[in-house]
Parts: structure tokens; sequence; C-alpha cells
């Protein structure tokens, strides 16, 4: 058995990423309140999620549940509560305009109502069916003023904000709740995942020149970009693994579990590599014969689900204004990206962009399965929460002082205002 740790419930960071294919459960300690050590992980199936979004809340629950007791086997760290990512054909976005006229009210606006502006066009951003997920102020106008990226300090009474608010359905935020909460925990915090994503693997840099995260995961891409720091554009599109899988299923007829097996041991999207005299061997569904059939075939089925896939994404990133400068950055990731062939594609039909794969950062503690594609998204939620839990610690103590904490809160997660946080 593993090295265990004991520590206080309060210095412990979750993290959970529901995939619709795994659960992904990664519990760090915060160090010197300066970074986050891993001290455990788990990876278990998961079968109650369908396209990112909860369809069987108990077999969900069920797996949270399996995932946590392979996680304290590891280790005696209290675990009470997670920060949980969330995706699915529900979430939308929209850049929409406010107008605070209360800001600024003392004379001058202050940090404070810069910190609650997310909390203002939240509360304005409210419909019914929706939930608010995430508002992220972009710019400000002051004064007839554009493109301010700050207005903390500035004499004027009254600011108009240009925010980037993702929202998810109301039922399917509930239920992801609910299966989490059947587990045994607390929602300390929702993240929209490919965002979660990006905190892994873009770097400031790449986000300030324009980048975008292509998630490829089970049943969903999810996308975000970001223009001059911060995010500009969100999108899901409902096809991922789950999709390539089903392709086999459908017309070889072979039980799902086959399916996966026979297109991760054998699939390729450029049938020219093959030698097109290779055989593969399927079982039959409700029967105890097999089929034969040529492994070049069945990747040249890889191959064309992978460029319509690759059409969605990159008609997402047109929409974005994304492909207009030769020195934007896409970077793929999730599982589904991982598949022999599919990198080369992506850079024969995504001109116009610098194409790399995202690996997570390394973190202290951190195994070597954790450094790979199909885990940025938990590792970036467990980022997250770690840099919205050091920006809490600072306001509190800036609080105590009887001072104002001004700080940039972790860059442009530190705007986000979760609505479990």
């Amino acid at each position: 058995m593993a090295n265990k740790k004991y520590m206080q419930q309060s210095d412990v960071i979750t993290a959970i990423d529901v995939g619709t294919t795994k659960i992904c459960t990664i519990v760090a300690r915060k160090v010197n309140g300066e970074y986050p050590e891993v001290i455990a992980h788990s990876v278990v199936n998961c079968s109650g999620l369908k396209k990112g979004n909860v369809e069987d809340i108990t077999l969900t629950a069920e797996a949270i549940r399996q995932s946590l007791v392979e996680v304290r086997g590891k280790t005696d760290t209290p675990i009470g509560s997670a920060y949980i990512g969330i995706t699915g054909s529900h979430v939308t976005f929209d850049n929409r305009i406010d107008n605070l006229d209360g800001v600024g009210r003392q004379g001058v606006i202050t940090a404070d109502e810069v910190n609650n502006i997310p909390d203002l066009v939240t509360a304005g951003a409210a419909t019914y069916g929706r939930e608010i997920i995430h508002a992220f102020p972009k710019t400000y106008r002051v004064d007839g003023h554009n493109g301010i990226s700050n207005p903390t300090g500035m004499h004027a009474e009254g600011v108009e904000v240009v925010s980037h608010v993702v929202s998810a359905g109301s039922s399917f935020v509930r239920d992801l709740e609910k299966a989490v909460t059947g587990a045994g925990l607390k929602v300390k915090g929702m993240v929209l995942e490919p965002l979660a994503s990006s905190e892994a693997i873009l770097s400031s840099r790449e986000k300030n020149k324009g980048a975008a995260i292509v998630d490829i995961g089970g049943g969903t891409t999810d996308i975000v970009v970001f223009k001059k720091g911060t995010i500009d554009y969100t999108s899901v599109i409902p096809v991922g693994g789950y999709q390539f899988t089903n392709d086999i299923c459908v017309t070889y007829n072979t039980p799902y579990q086959e399916a996966e097996k026979t297109k991760i041991q054998y699939a390729n999207t450029e049938p020219s590599y093959i030698d097109m005299r290779e055989e593969i061997s399927l079982p039959v569904s409700n029967s105890n014969s097999t089929t034969t059939i040529y492994r070049r075939d069945l990747c040249q089925l890889m191959r064309e689900r992978t460029l319509e896939l690759i059409r969605l994404i990159d008609l997402n990133l047109q929409q974005a204004g994304l492909r207009q400068g030769s020195n934007d950055t896409v970077v793929l990731t999730g599982g589904a990206s991982t598949m022999p062939g599919f990198f080369e594609m992506a850079q024969q039909f995504i001109p116009n962009c610098n194409i790399r794969m995202g690996v997570p950062e390394h973190l202290s503690g951190m195994s070597e399965e954790l450094e790979a594609p199909p885990y940025a998204t938990g590792v970036g939620i467990l980022l997250y929460g770690f840099r919205q839990e050091i920006a809490a610690d600072k306001a509190d103590i800036a609080q105590v002082r009887g001072t104002h904490f001004s700080g940039s809160r972790g860059g442009i997660l530190g705007k986000i205002k979760g609505i479990f946080s």
C-alpha cells in the first residue's frame, strides 16, 4: 500500500473530472500556500454520462464513490468537498454588455467593486432554466474611453463592462451536483472543463497572442478561445471518442467494449500506413461467431469520422476569428486526440495555426500517468481550485488587516465566480 499522509481538511484540494467514459479524482495539499502537491489520484470507468451529461445519477454517483474509495486507500487525508468539471452540449456562451451605474459611487472605483463585477453580471444575466457558471469581464468603458482592462482607481460613477458569460442547463447542473453529493461530497466549485484544461497546458503568453484549447473527450469536443489574455469564445461539439467507437459497433455489428478495445489497439487515421493484408477478428453481437475485417478498412472508417470532426473544429475556430493570423496557437488535448494520425490530420486540415499537443504541466508528487492529454482536465481543475483558494486566503488576510486585496487572483481565473463557490 502507498505511504499515507495525514493533514487537516482545510489543507486539501480535491478535483474530480466527471467524464463520459471515466472519473478522474486528484487530491493535493497546499504547500506553504504557494503550490499544490499531488498526494493521490484514481481513475475508474463511468457509464452514467452521455455526451458529457449525467444520464444516470445513481451510476455516476457510484463511479465517483468508487474513485474516492481508491483515493482514500492511498492516503488518510480527509476528503469532504471537491471542485467539479462541467461540460456538455447544454453549455452555451454570450458576449454581453452591462451598464453598472452603481460602481464608483464613493468617488473612485475601488478594487472591491471591480472584484464584485462578475457577481453583478451574473445577476443581470440570470435566465429561467439556465445557470451561470462563469462571468468573465473582458474590457471596460469609463467616461467614453473603451478598452480599459482594469478601472480600479479611476474617478467615475458607473462603468460599462463587456463580459463573456458561460451558462449551463439548470437541470444538468442539478443532476451533476446530485451525483457528487450522492457520493458523499460537497460541491465546492464548478469549472468549465476546457477552461480547466487551459490552466494546465496554456501559457499566459499564448493566451495573450491568441490561442485555443480543443479538448476531445469521450462524449464531446470542447473548445475555448483566448484573445489578449481573456476568454473570448466557448463551444461544445457533441462528438467525441464515443462516436468513433460507436461507428465500429454499427459498421461491424460488434459489442461496444470490443469495439473500444479494437479502436485503442488498431485505429489509425492514415490507412495508407497499414498493410492492406492485415486482418482483425471481431466478435459478432448476440452471437458466438466472429467476423474478420481488414484493418485498413477500419482505419478508413476512423479517418472519415476524424475528418468530419476536424472540419467542425475548424468551423468553430473560424467563427471565433482565430484563424486570421498565422501566429495563433491551437492545442489539442483529451483522450481521443491521441489516436495515431489525428494530430497530423489536424495540421493538414486546420491551416494558418500553430498546432501542438497539450500535456498538463508537471506538479509536485504527480505520477507519470497524469502527464498525458486524457488528464489535462483533471490537473486543470486542481489548479483552478488551488488558485481560487489562494486568492480567497489572501483576501481574508487583507480584510483582517483592514486593507483591500487587489491582486490578480491568478490571472483570468481570479475573475471567475462559480455558482457553487
